[in-house]
């Protein structure tokens, strides 16, 4: 990676979910509620949320899930992490266990969790990540057989003239924006090339199939500007 991904999470995590709903107008709470819905359609028992950061999808699959569930939160972030259990006792949500750690190295059992839902964080272990291929096989490993693993994620329109509007809009105004707000330019700057140059679709099921998992369905949203792709452990 070239840039320190816990620094900047560190010094953008006040600002983070402001600027998340401001870039997206809003859309991006949408797409986490469809993914909950997908993850709980599964009937899971548990649920990890990786790279849950702020909790706001970790927070939305125990309140979907009418608390039936139990659902973990996982990041390396630890200012990210304290906002997320703030979040969570402001909205009642104290059933959700956070726990600090690297995605290379999870403190899991394998075969630990029905589903695992990563919002809007697949990038950030995949996308100019030396330990890529780990973080993919330990997400293979924690998963029960026959679990669904389902990643929300920036995607790159597939239309020549939207896909240069796009990231047009990730350099113009993600950037600005988020230095305006956060007062960090390299850090967004970072998020708008890594959301600009992230995987295209065949990219990633490949990825994915050689870890073992097998691509069951992928959801777009907004002309391609994101993506949900769900895979299962067979």
């Amino acid at each position: 990676m070239t840039y320190p991904l816990d620094e900047f999470y560190s010094r953008i995590y006040k600002r983070y979910d402001l600027i998340n709903r401001l870039f997206t107008f809003g859309m991006d709470q949408s797409w986490r509620r469809y993914t909950a819905l997908q993850c709980l359609s599964a009937n899971p028992g548990t649920v990890l949320d990786l790279c849950c950061g702020t909790g706001d999808l970790t927070i939305m699959l125990l309140k979907t899930g009418e608390g039936k569930i139990i659902v973990t939160g996982f990041d390396r972030n630890a200012e990210m992490l304290e906002t997320a259990r703030q979040k969570s006792a402001r909205k009642g949500c104290h059933g959700i266990r956070y726990v600090q750690g690297n995605a290379s190295q999870m403190p899991f059992a394998g075969d630990s969790f029905d589903c695992i839902t990563i919002g809007f964080g697949f990038r950030n272990l995949t996308y100019d990540n030396p330990h890529s291929s780990g973080h993919i096989s330990e997400m293979h490993r924690v998963l029960k057989r026959g679990g669904k693993l389902f990643i929300l994620e920036s995607g790159i329109p597939e239309n020549t003239l939207i896909r240069f509007f796009f990231r047009n809009y990730l350099y113009l105004v993600l950037i600005p924006l988020g230095f305006l707000l956060s007062g960090d330019r390299k850090a967004y700057r970072y998020l708008a090339r890594s959301a600009a140059n992230f995987f295209p679709a065949d990219d990633l099921n490949r990825m994915l199939s050689e870890k073992g998992f097998k691509i069951t369905a992928r959801k777009i949203f907004f002309l391609g500007a994101a993506s949900l792709t769900t895979a299962e452990k067979p």
